[in-house]
């Protein structure tokens, strides 16, 4: 019987312009010893078709009727035969090199638990429209996790154990499913970032892409998750201070950061070192990293 090391787990509805790229990209990996994992999530275009078209044995390919993602990602993740999952969309690329420097990292200690890498943002035609460089530090990502979501989902690969323990994706969420998820495992030491672009994330400018026409949803599910996060640290946070300390990485919440948002990042900053044990120097080290954030943000 094949016993992967990797399964890549993909979720497909629709969107075959981009689809048969997309399986390339992982069907061309350095590292090969994987299961691709696709769930056809009830796609009303001939999507099962062009996948057995690859004839690749390492491909899985199951259908069920339509369910959203985030529930056709935790049958993906019951039916994943790998010690560790890689995560990828339907209409992006992975470079040749991801897996094998992914696996790499995660397979060397016991403590990881999630990897990610930086990210390009490419338009229908492949062009390069931005590079995501995402926060190396892993405390000062984990505080920043606090806020807004740190990592590319389809970027990710993570232990399947630790994901089960935690219960999997929210399957109350229609969006943001992944910010909840890394939100609820990550401690100071179990993640890291991969310093390289290692993946391409597809911005399609038509309305369907579901990034585009949720974006509202998408927010809303991203304020929640954060308030959350927020009163893990510091239960005592009104709305209003929610907003108000928010504003200081989101700059579409207030107008402008008030007097009071430093107040609330100091005791929020102190609630979290003692939540996830900071020992001294790394308390110093945020602190530093916060108080430049403040320095810049609040006029």
């Amino acid at each position: 019987m094949f016993h992967p090391k990797v399964t890549v787990l993909m979720s497909v509805f629709n969107g075959s312009a981009h689809l048969g790229s997309a399986v390339e990209s992982i069907l061309n990996q350095s590292f090969t010893d994987f299961e691709f994992l696709i769930i056809d999530d009830g796609s009303t275009e001939p999507v099962c078709d062009r996948i057995r078209n690859f004839g690749d044995d390492r491909i899985r390919l199951v259908t069920h009727e339509n369910r959203g993602l985030t529930r056709s990602l935790n049958r993906g993740l019951a039916l994943a035969e790998a010690e560790y999952v890689a995560r990828m969309d339907a209409d992006d690329l992975s470079l040749p090199d991801r897996l094998e420097n992914q696996f790499e990292i995660i397979s060397s200690s016991s403590r990881l638990e999630l990897v990610g890498t930086f990210f390009s943002i490419i338009d229908e035609h492949g062009n390069v429209l931005k590079r995501k460089e995402l926060i190396i530090d892993p405390i000062y990502r984990l505080w920043r996790l606090l806020f807004h979501n740190n990592y590319g989902h389809g970027t990710i690969m993570f232990r399947k154990s630790s994901i089960v323990g935690a219960g999997m994706y929210d399957t109350r969420l229609r969006f943001a499913q992944d910010f909840d998820l890394w939100s609820r495992i990550s401690r100071k030491d179990n993640t890291f970032v991969i310093p390289e672009f290692l993946y391409q994330y597809r911005m399609n400018t038509n309305s369907e892409q579901a990034s585009v026409k949720n974006y509202d949803d998408q927010l809303q599910a991203a304020i929640w998750i954060s308030d959350r996060n927020l009163r893990s640290c510091n239960p005592k946070l009104t709305e209003r201070d929610l907003m108000e300390l928010r504003s200081l990485y989101w700059e579409f919440q207030m107008p402008s950061v008030s007097e009071r948002a430093p107040v609330l990042a100091v005791e929020t900053l102190k609630a979290f070192c003692n939540k996830y044990g900071l020992d001294v120097s790394e308390r110093n080290c945020l602190a530093s990293r916060v108080a430049l954030d403040l320095a810049e943000n609040v006029k």
